[in-house]
């Protein structure tokens, strides 16, 4: 047996014992490139002495080869020490491990490869065929898995590919005027602008810490209205989950492709989004133009009606925003689903006549009195106690409108719970009065005499309202014009969602209608910007008279504007049937028609 390294130079010793390895015969390519870069020595350390290497062992993957990398080593490899015996049976020594290398290195024996029964018995488990068989199924699942993982991101990337072609970062030529919509739109892409959390794009809308409508169920609706006016413009950058699909998911269409990932149809956008999760941009200069549009001197009397209406929508939000926060502080329920009615119509009635800050007053006193009944009393239910505020609310709110002179001290702003964009848009840079302070009537007071009317164009409405007792269609648009019972996004929404449904569905006559739709559509966005969006959906219902491309619905036959129509009528007037009116249009046409 040769001297200890210990008996050697310190530089000499660590030269004589570094190891040569040796790939085992028969070994597979794989254990022995494992094997080899588990010996890999990257040198000494200066002052310890100790070795260094390439990889630490927890960089080594074994490819399922086993856990114990030293084992999966000595399976493919050995590690000679040339001019070392092994200290038990006195042939050359093959290293067990990178610890046995290490007590070499310290002047210790180890023992070789082959008197090691323990380390023997680990690399035959390795090379077992169990082990091999269940190394080769392990190996086809993550080649499989790997496989799904590729098809899924080229899938992804093909729906961000469909939204940039589908939504360009631009507006129509820079020539063309900017785009102006109804008061609501207006003062909603306003307050957008000006309210947004960063400057490149809007993006989240559903999740500013600053509201942009004090109801959150009518920000999407509201920004779908931005949409169609043009005001902003959806951006290549929205993710994909806010887009809606055909298919669905990437699962969903691997399954619609049997599992073939080769036949998995690609991502197509169905111009169906999540507006609160889309991001948004809009056209240089818009905030200039709007703050322009939105001047009171230079509004029509129809545009300053739409001020109050909006003024009267907001102040009505912020309160029911306001009462759901101090039930939520006092550890009340919401008022109950079948009570939000009454509550709505309360909060509607004393917005008319009271300013923000005394109708904060009114709830607060009424949740305060439910939440100090709930301390006295645990066992009541506390839904009980959410609808008794409501009912006191109610009381008050009587009260306020008949007694005008009833002093109700006002609140200021409350700390931690801010007004909306809209609310804050409207009345600081659209109107220039406090919101807490300032009541309906202020704002009907402080709006001027309108610039200019909507011209009648030598229209007599007498007659026109005569001729309507003969006609079905006109007597509704008369009831229409009279009512603001409905809302235009309503309408605006069922032609997009008849152009988008009845294009992509199987009805033939579908895509007859769908063309239809979007004329309709094209018709409104022309019609807004001059005479309002009220009265731009009440023209498009009126031009689906002139729509009599023939189409089949059933057994029956009708003309497609006819059918448009009824599809409208059901959402404007939601209390008759939807096709009494057409029925009673038709009939109409038929007492008239020459015998």
């Amino acid at each position: 047996m040769t001297d200890a390294p210990s008996s050697r130079s310190a530089g000499g010793a660590r030269a004589a014992v570094v190891p040569v390895v040796v790939p085992v015969v028969g070994a597979d390519a794989e254990l022995v490139a494992l094997g080899e870069r588990y010996w890999a020595l990257a040198g000494f350390h200066p002052e310890l002495g100790s070795a260094v290497w390439c990889e630490k062992t927890a960089q080594i993957d074994t490819a399922g080869w086993g856990r114990q990398i030293h084992a999966v080593a000595a399976a493919g490899v050995r590690a000679m020490v040339e001019g070392v015996a092994c200290a038990k049976c006195g042939g050359a020594l093959s290293l067990t491990s990178r610890s046995a290398f290490q007590q070499l290195l310290e002047g210790r024996e180890p023992a070789c490869v082959d008197c090691n029964e323990f380390l023997l018995a680990t690399v035959n488990v390795v090379l077992s065929p169990t082990r091999t068989e269940k190394r080769e199924k392990q190996r086809e699942e993550e080649s499989a898995l790997r496989a799904v993982s590729e098809a899924r991101s080229r899938w992804y990337q093909q729906q961000s590919d469909a939204v940039a072609a589908a939504y360009p970062a631009a507006f129509p030529a820079a020539a063309q005027e900017l785009p102006v919509g109804g008061v609501r739109e207006m003062v909603g892409a306003l307050a957008l602008l000006r309210y947004a959390p960063a400057s490149d794009r809007i993006r989240s809308v559903g999740s500013w810490p600053v509201p942009l409508h004090p109801d959150a169920d009518e920000i999407a609706d509201l920004l779908r209205a931005l949409v169609r006016a043009s005001l902003i413009a959806v951006h290549p950058s929205t993710p994909a989950h806010a887009m809606v699909w055909a298919p669905a998911s990437f699962e969903v269409a691997l399954q619609e492709a049997g599992g073939d990932l080769d036949g998995v149809p690609p991502p197509r956008l169905t111009h169906g989004f999540c507006p609160t999760l889309a991001h948004y941009f809009t056209p240089v200069g818009l905030d200039a133009h709007l703050a322009t549009a939105l001047t009171p001197t230079g509004m029509t009397a129809d545009e300053q009606s739409g001020i109050v209406a909006l003024a009267h929508e907001l102040l009505t939000a912020e309160g029911l925003r306001y009462f759901a926060h101090r039930l939520g502080q006092a550890r009340l329920p919401p008022v109950p689903d079948n009570h939000l009615a009454r509550l709505r119509t309360a909060m509607g009635k004393v917005a008319g006549c009271r300013p923000l800050g005394e109708i904060y007053n009114l709830a607060w006193r009424v949740t305060r009195t439910a939440a100090e009944a709930a301390q006295r009393n645990p066992q009541a239910s506390r839904a009980d106690l959410s609808a008794h505020a409501l009912s006191q609310f109610e009381g008050h709110v009587q009260r306020a409108v008949d007694e005008p002179a009833w002093e109700i001290r006002p609140f200021q702003e409350v700390h931690g719970f801010g007004l909306a964009a809209m609310t804050r848009t409207l009345f600081y840079n659209v109107l220039d009065m406090p919101p807490l302070e300032t009541g309906l009537a202020e704002v009907e007071g402080r709006l001027p005499g309108a610039r200019r009317r909507t011209p009648a164009h030598g229209v007599n409405p007498a007659p026109a309202r005569a001729a309507a007792d003969d006609d079905p269609l006109a007597q509704l648009l008369v009831r229409l014009s009279a009512t603001g019972s409905w809302r235009p996004e309503e309408v605006l929404d069922v032609l997009e969602r008849i152009k988008q449904a009845q294009n992509d569905g199987d009805w033939f006559d579908g895509r007859i209608v769908a063309r239809e739709a979007g004329r309709l559509l094209a018709l409104h966005r022309r019609l807004a910007p001059a005479v309002g969006s009220r009265s731009a959906v009440l023209a498009v219902l009126g031009a689906t008279d002139m729509l009599l491309h023939p189409i089949s619905v059933g057994a029956e036959q009708t003309a497609s504007g006819r059918w448009i129509a009824a599809e409208l009528v059901a959402v404007l007037v939601p209390d008759i049937s939807p096709f009494e009116q057409l029925q009673g249009e038709e009939q109409a046409r038929a007492d008239r028609r020459p015998r």
